[in-house]
């Protein structure tokens, strides 16, 4: 699909730069590049690689060669993304990388957990991806047959909501929170948890569970994930079971954890801390460093820096950076 509008939109209002969603197979997001190259405009591509690709055709590799030719940059996710590439034998020399993350607002430290929670937290929207049937037939395993009180909230809602709440109609143990957007109250759900499990494939829940203070509990096939599981360290910040045999796996592994107290707050804690590390500095921080050393624009001199946003075709967009330079006659601020 092709929008013209982008073209006319890009003429007129001349963008220092342009930050784009690296969708290879959007002709708008391609027009958009070429003309970037032509008008000399730096463009910055933001992608997941070949994150979810083991194997690639001729036309796929010669698309990716073509665009980290044309870019300024190619901004990785994750430094998964940029291995994926690698992997692929791709050349990296306009690869950086911004880790894909979230600020909470509202976070829990490992302090704040007393040790006797026996939550387990999911968050996410309700969809088939989700794989929430199994986690709810996992925990009613739980307390059934290993006589553990273990208790599930969830965070969210989808097409998916009615029929897993018909489900688990009647089990008390499961607590339905439907869609919060307040920081605050996922906060206090989470306090109740131990750790935060996604059965299915994740993406930025996986930041937001550690950034609770809970280790992530999901599968091991990264094709199926978002790069950001990618942060996961297993047996350290999470755990990943075998996607081959999810359900006994599962099974097995939140057994063995909430057997292992001592276990879980060495996990929490080291959750917390890779989160800490994730947004130090923020993905803001990040992608202004990457977009200032090629555009070589200056925040002095009360100079601004506006990010608009831009359509670049369905389920697509991209930032156009603009320099604002300072009113004429305006005094510099004081160092």
């Amino acid at each position: 699909m092709i929008q013209w509008g982008i073209a006319g939109h890009i003429l007129r209002q001349k963008p220092d730069a342009i930050f784009a969603s690296a969708n290879l197979n959007y002709l708008s997001f391609w027009t958009t590049l070429l003309l970037a190259r032509m008008k000399g405009i730096p463009f910055y591509a933001h992608g997941h690689g070949l994150i979810k690709r083991r194997k690639i055709g001729t036309l796929r590799r010669l698309m990716m060669k073509t665009l980290l030719r044309l870019v300024t940059s190619y901004v990785a996710y994750a430094p998964a993304v940029r291995e994926s590439l690698a992997f692929q034998g791709l050349p990296l020399g306009k690869v950086c990388v911004a880790e894909n993350s979230l600020v909470n607002p509202c976070l829990v430290s490992p302090g704040e957990k007393t040790g006797k929670e026996q939550g387990i937290l999911f968050i996410g929207r309700l969809r088939r991806g989700s794989r929430l049937g199994m986690l709810l037939g996992v925990v009613k395993r739980l307390r059934q047959v290993d006589g553990l009180p273990v208790v599930l909230h969830v965070v969210g809602s989808g097409e998916e909501m009615q029929a897993l709440r018909q489900e688990a109609k009647g089990n008390s143990w499961v607590k339905w929170h439907g869609q919060v957007y307040d920081p605050e109250e996922i906060r206090k759900v989470s306090r109740e948890c131990l750790l935060g499990c996604y059965p299915g494939d994740a993406g930025l829940s996986v930041v937001h569970m550690m950034s609770l203070s809970l280790p992530v509990i999901t599968h091991d096939d990264a094709t199926r994930h978002g790069p950001e599981t990618s942060f996961i360290r297993n047996g350290h910040s999470g755990v990943f079971f075998d996607h081959q045999n999810p359900e006994e796996s599962l099974h097995q592994l939140l057994r063995s954890l909430a057997a292992s107290p001592s276990r879980i707050a060495r996990m929490q804690r080291a959750a917390f801390q890779d989160y800490q590390s994730l947004v130090n500095p923020s993905l803001a921080e990040r992608l202004w460093a990457i977009l200032s050393e090629s555009c070589e624009v200056s925040m002095t001199n009360n100079a601004a820096v506006r990010l608009q946003p831009v359509a670049a075709g369905p389920m697509q967009a991209g930032l156009e950076v603009q320099y604002e330079p300072p009113p004429a006659g305006k005094p510099n601020p004081a160092p």
